[in-house]
C-alpha cells in the first residue's frame, strides 16, 4: 500500500492534534470537507494494510487518533520502513540531485527510472525542469554517453544546492524515509544517529547553542558530505579567508568534528566546515565575544534604527540587543556564505505582519551594502518575526494560574512569537520558558500544567499543538480545546458554512465572501482591537489640519514644537509630549533625522499621548537640529503612537513614500495643500 503526499500531510496533523473535528481540519489544511473525507479514507486504507484500527470520523463530532495508531508511530520513529510513499514532482527534482551529488558510477535514465518509479519520459522532463530551477544555483546536470547523468558547477555551488533539496524535504511527513531509500545501496555511511550525537556532544563541549531545526537538517547534510570527501571532492577556498576562518574559535570545533568524519580532511574542508557552524551556532552576547565584535555592534545600531524608524523605544533594550544578535550572528554566515534557509512562514508573515515587514526590509538594506551580502526575503520573515514579537509582548495585569512551558526547535524568533501570542490569547495561563526540543527531553518538566509545542511530542503533560504565526481560526480554534481541558467547558464547532446558511434564513446577503471572512476574523479581531485599536491608514491622520507649509523657522526646537502643535489642538497629545520630544533629542542625539532632510520626532506614549497621530510640518528653509549643520531639516513628521503596533500601518506606508527620493524632492518642491494630500492618499492605498 503507497500513502500520497496530501494523505500523508494529513495524517501527520493528526498525530500532532491528537483529537479534533472536521471544521476545524478544514481551517488548518485549507481543504474542503469531501477532499479530507477523501484523503482520510486513503489514510485508513493504510492504516488497514499495517493491521492498525481505522481512524474513526463519520458521524463523530470529534475525531480522535486511536492509541495503538500513536503507539505504531512512536515506535516507528526511530526504526527504518520500507518505501510506501508517492513522490511529488518537486520532490523528485530534489532527489535526482540528491542522487547525483552522491554517485560513484555512471547513472542513466534506467538508473533514474528505478529510483523514482517512474517512466523514462517523465525523467526526461524532470531533468529539464530541474536545471531550469537550478540555474540561479550556477549548477547543472548534464548527461554524455561516457559519464552519463552528472553534475557541473564548483565543488560549492553543488553543495548549496544539497542544502537546499534538504531544506525544501525535511518539512515531507516521509522524509527520513526518503533518505534511506536514497542510500539504500551505499555501504558503509556514517549514521544520522551518529553524526546528530556527535554534533550535540560538541554543542555540550564547547558552551555552543545549535537551532536545534536546522542541527537535524545539517547532520543529513553531512551524510552527503561524507560521501563527497569520499570521492576528495573538496571545496577551495582564499588563502586570506582560510586565514581569516582559522583564528575564529569555532575553527577549534569545526576541527574536532573534522576528525569524527573517518575521511581525509584538507585545510580547506576545516574552514568549510568551520562557516556552517558559524551558521548553525547562536550568538553568545558575552561581554568578552562582543566587545570587538562587528556584529554586536550592529544589532546595537539595528535596535536603535528600529526603534527610531517604528517611532516607539523598547523598555528592556540590552536583552532586545542581546536576543537580536543571538539570531543575527548565524544569519550572517547563512547568507555570506550562501547557506539557504527555509522560512515556511514567509508568505504569512508578508500577509500578517506587513507593515512591520516593510519597515524592517527597509532598515536592512543599508546592513547589506555594508556588509556587502544579500538579504534574502527569508532572513527578512525571521527578523520581522523578532522584532513582532517583541512589540506584541502583553503587559502583566494579574498573577497567572496555570504554568506552561513552549517547546519550538526552529529559533529564537519563532519561540519568542510562540510566547507573546499564548501570553496575549490566555490570561489564566503564564509561559515561564521556552526549550528547544533536546531541553524538553532532558529536563523534568512535571511541575508545569501543560505544554504547547510546534512539533510532535511523547509526553504526559496535557499538550497543545501551535504554530509561530496562527490565523483567527487556528487560535479560535486552540483557544476551545485549552478551555475544555482547563475548565471543562463544551463547545459546539459550528462551520463558517452552516452559520451563512442560518443568516441567510433570516436576511439578504449581498456579499458573502466579505461576510466569510469577517466572521472568521470576528473572536479575535475584536480582542485585538482593545490591546491595540484600529490601524490607522496615512490619509486618516495627515489632513488639513495636521499639516503644514511654513517658509522658515529660527531653531530647531521651534521647529518640532510647531510641528506637534496641531496634534496638541486636537488634544491627541499633552504639551509634555512635546517637552518628552526635545529632551530626547538633545539626550540621544539626532536619532530623528532617518534621512536627507527629514526627521520624525516622537517619544514614549506615557509622556502624554491620548491617541494615535501624526502631523507634517513642510519649511522653505531648513533648521539645523542640534544646531549641526550635519543635520538639516525641512520635512518634519511628528507621531503619536499609543503603543507599539497601532501607528505601524501608517508608519510602514510612509516609510515605503519616503524610501523613493522622488516623493521627498515633491514634498520640498511642492506649496499645492492639494498635491500634498493627493500623495500621502496615494501611499495609503499601499498594501
Amino acid at each position: 500500500m503507497i500513502i500520497e503526499k496530501r494523505p500523508a500531510l494529513l495524517l501527520d496533523h493528526f498525530l500532532k492534534v491528537k483529537h479534533t473535528t472536521i471544521n476545524q481540519m478544514m481551517a488548518a489544511t485549507q481543504l474542503s470537507k469531501r477532499q479530507i473525507s477523501y484523503d482520510l479514507e486513503k489514510v485508513n486504507q493504510w492504516l488497514k494494510e499495517k493491521e492498525l484500527p481505522p481512524i474513526p470520523y463519520k458521524g463523530s463530532q470529534t475525531i480522535e487518533v486511536p492509541e495503538l495508531v500513536l503507539d505504531y508511530f512512536r515506535k516507528q520513529h526511530s526504526s527504518p520502513i520500507e518505501r510506501d510513499f508517492i513522490l511529488t514532482e518537486e520532490e523528485r527534482l530534489s532527489v535526482i540531485y540528491l542522487y547525483l551529488f552522491i554517485r560513484t558510477e555512471p547513472i542513466s535514465s534506467i538508473h533514474l527510472t528505478l529510483l523514482l518509479q517512474v517512466s523514462k519520459n517523465t525523467v526526461i522532463s524532470d531533468v529539464k525542469r530541474a536545471n531550469e530551477i537550478n540555474r540561479r544555483y550556477l549548477v547543472e546536470i548534464r548527461y554524455t554517453r561516457q559519464k552519463g547523468y552528472h553534475l557541473k558547477g564548483t565543488e560549492f555551488d553543488k553543495r548549496v544546492l544539497v542544502m537546499h533539496c534538504l531544506a525544501k524535504l525535511v518539512h515531507v511527513p516521509y522524509f527520513e524515509r526518503l533518505i534511506d531509500h536514497l542510500l539504500r545501496e551505499k555501504n558503509g555511511h556514517i549514521h544520522y544517529e551518529e553524526i546528530y550525537r556527535t554534533l550535540t556532544q560538541l554543542e555540550k563541549q564547547f558552551d555552543l547553542h545549535f537551532v536545534e531545526e536546522r542541527l537535524h537538517q545539517f547532520a543529513y547534510f553531512l551524510i552527503f558530505y561524507f560521501y563527497r570527501l569520499e570521492e576528495r571532492k573538496n571545496a577551495k577556498f582564499h588563502s586570506d579567508e582560510m586565514s581569516l576562518l582559522n583564528r575564529d574559535p569555532m575553527w577549534k570545533v569545526a576541527r574536532q568534528l573534522s576528525e569524527q568524519i573517518p575521511v581525509e580532511q584538507k585545510e580547506s574542508e576545516v574552514s568549510y566546515m568551520t562557516i556552517q557552524l558559524l551558521g548553525l551556532s547562536l550568538g553568545r552576547s558575552s561581554a568578552h565575544e562582543s566587545s570587538h565584535d562587528l556584529l554586536f555592534k550592529l544589532c546595537e545600531q539595528l535596535v536603535f534604527d528600529f526603534e527610531s524608524k517604528a517611532c516607539i523605544v523598547f523598555e528592556k533594550k540590552d536583552e532586545v540587543i542581546q536576543t537580536l544578535y543571538q539570531h543575527l550572528k548565524p544569519a550572517y554566515f547563512r547568507m555570506k556564505y550562501r547557506i539557504p534557509i527555509d522560512n515556511p512562514l514567509l508568505n504569512q508573515i508578508k500577509s500578517e505582519h506587513k507593515e512591520l515587514y516593510t519597515i524592517v526590509k527597509e532598515m536592512l538594506h543599508p546592513i547589506g551594502l555594508l556588509l556587502g551580502i544579500t538579504i534574502p526575503e527569508e532572513e527578512v520573515g525571521f527578523i520581522t518575526i523578532h522584532f513582532g514579537a517583541l512589540l506584541d509582548k502583553p503587559k502583566q495585569a494579574m498573577p497567572k494560574k496555570k504554568q506552561a512551558i513552549v517547546v519550538c526547535p526552529s529559533g529564537i524568533s519563532s519561540s519568542l512569537m510562540v510566547k507573546h501570542q499564548l501570553e496575549s490569547l490566555f490570561s489564566e495561563i503564564t509561559v515561564e520558558k521556552t526549550l528547544s526540543l533536546q531541553e524538553f527531553k532532558e529536563n523534568r518538566c512535571d511541575r508545569y500544567d501543560l505544554v504547547f509545542s510546534t512539533v510532535k511530542l511523547d509526553t504526559i503533560l496535557p499538550c497543545f499543538y501551535v504554530k509561530p504565526i496562527m490565523t483567527p481560526i487556528e487560535k479560535n480554534n486552540l483557544v476551545t480545546e485549552v478551555y475544555q481541558y482547563l475548565f471543562g467547558i463544551q463547545y459546539h464547532d459550528i462551520s463558517l458554512k452552516e452559520l451563512i446558511q442560518t443568516i441567510g434564513k433570516f436576511a439578504n446577503i449581498y456579499d458573502e465572501n466579505g461576510l466569510k471572512q469577517a466572521l472568521s476574523q470576528m473572536t479575535f479581531h475584536k480582542k485585538a482591537e482593545i490591546n491595540r485599536g484600529r490601524q490607522p491608514v496615512l490619509q486618516d491622520l495627515l489632513q488639513d489640519e495636521t499639516i503644514q507649509v511654513i517658509e522658515k523657522l529660527t531653531d530647531w526646537e521651534e521647529a518640532v514644537k510647531v510641528a506637534a502643535n496641531p496634534l496638541l489642538r486636537k488634544g491627541v497629545i499633552e504639551p509634555s509630549y512635546i517637552t518628552a520630544m526635545i529632551e530626547n533629542i538633545k539626550t540621544l542625539g539626532a536619532y530623528v533625522v532617518i534621512g536627507p532632510e527629514v526627521a520624525i520626532p516622537h517619544a514614549r506614549p506615557e509622556t502624554g499621548v491620548n491617541q494615535v497621530g501624526m502631523s507634517f510640518l513642510k519649511l522653505h528653509q531648513p533648521v539645523n537640529f542640534l544646531n549641526d549643520e550635519k543635520y538639516p531639516v525641512r520635512l518634519l513628521f511628528c507621531i503619536a503612537a499609543v503603543d507599539n503596533t497601532t501607528h505601524l500601518k501608517a508608519l510602514s506606508q510612509l516609510t515605503k513614500l519616503l524610501s523613493d527620493k522622488n516623493n521627498i524632492e515633491l514634498l520640498k518642491t511642492v506649496d499645492s495643500m492639494e498635491e500634498i494630500i493627493c500623495l500621502f492618499k496615494q501611499y495609503s492605498e499601499v498594501s
